[in-house]
């Protein structure tokens, strides 16, 4: 059975078992969380490749670890129906055993969430998650959970395809963010082999720095005069707030607790949307980030757990994320 055709096989054990108060976290193995990692390829009666009851460093018992062959290449860790995921403790749980056991990928999973996790990032604990399906969601299509939920198939895992996706989605945004770092203070020497690879006239220095912040979006150093443009460098937060009265939300407001992939979207759309003219700007709203030529707004984006939604763009408006979501 495909992972597709689980999915509401699985939703319906989820109401029988709410129906029947038998929410414990056995019964959420045994009816939800196993049956979908079968239909990903995942036997939980194959012992050489899932094994339960993991003992980890501490002493205590991990759920799940996946041994495509003979070596655990990600820990599962369950909780029951009733359990929160955002509860920190079991983020910090799974991740922690994964991370000492050398193990680079970990899932938590509550049977309806499924939260995946790269151990190793060098980020803040909540940054650590590269994707989270929501069995639960109906915006979401059931394909388009199954084609996430995909990614930590044994197929997937065999192929080297999750590590992949994990390393374009995660070192990439490294990537970005030493890009921005090292622009913001270019050197002299980076700044002239720019300048030394331009077709057509020389540009000035300065010129060549200000266009170094547009492209990669960061603010100059106040004492170089220019205006400050906007800005997607990641700040640590404690939970988003509202801005003072006429003032704009900051994007973590937007992207604070979403996973990398993400994140990951919603730069390379705030990319593109800058790439429309000159005089396209940004505002960060309570409810939604909206792209504007003066005052007109051409199109607004809203970002959940699973997806990012352009109102008006119709599929085309999802394209960017189908294409990122291909491992």
């Amino acid at each position: 059975m495909t992972v597709a055709e689980t999915i509401p096989k699985a939703l319906q054990a989820v109401d029988k078992l709410k129906a029947s108060s038998a929410m414990n976290e056995a019964n959420t193995k045994a009816h939800v969380i196993e049956p979908l990692l079968s239909a990903l390829g995942w036997d939980p009666l194959d012992i050489d490749s899932v094994v339960r009851e993991v003992k980890v460093y501490d002493g205590t018992f991990l759920d799940y670890a996946l041994k495509p062959s003979g070596t655990p290449r990600i820990y599962v860790e369950a909780k029951s129906l009733g359990e929160n995921l955002d509860d920190k403790k079991f983020m910090a749980q799974a991740i922690n055993y994964a991370n000492n056991d050398g193990v680079l990928w970990c899932v938590l999973t509550n049977g309806l969430r499924w939260s995946v996790y790269k151990t190793n990032e060098p980020v803040a604990m909540d940054r650590k998650l590269l994707l989270e399906v929501d069995l639960a969601e109906e915006k979401d299509s059931t394909s388009e959970k199954a084609k996430l939920l995909a990614l930590i198939s044994r197929k997937a895992v065999e192929a080297g395809a999750l590590d992949s996706f994990g390393e374009r989605v995660f070192t990439d945004a490294r990537v970005r963010a030493a890009l921005e770092s090292l622009s913001l203070n270019a050197p002299e020497t980076l700044i002239k082999a720019i300048g030394s690879r331009l077709e057509g006239p020389n540009v000035q220095s300065d010129a060549i720095r200000r266009s170094l912040a547009r492209i990669l979006d960061f603010k100059l150093p106040a004492q170089t005069g220019d205006a400050p443009t906007p800005s997607t460098s990641k700040k640590s937060v404690v939970g988003p707030s509202a801005p003072p009265k006429g003032q704009e939300y900051e994007l973590d407001y937007h992207l604070d607790g979403k996973s990398a992939l993400i994140r990951e979207l919603f730069e390379e759309l705030d990319k593109y949307a800058f790439t429309l003219g000159p005089d396209v700007s940004r505002r960060v709203r309570k409810q939604y980030v909206g792209y504007f030529r003066g005052k007109r707004s051409f199109f607004t984006a809203e970002t959940q757990k699973q997806r990012i939604i352009v109102p008006g763009l119709g599929p085309q408006g999802m394209a960017t994320m189908e294409r990122r979501d291909d491992a």
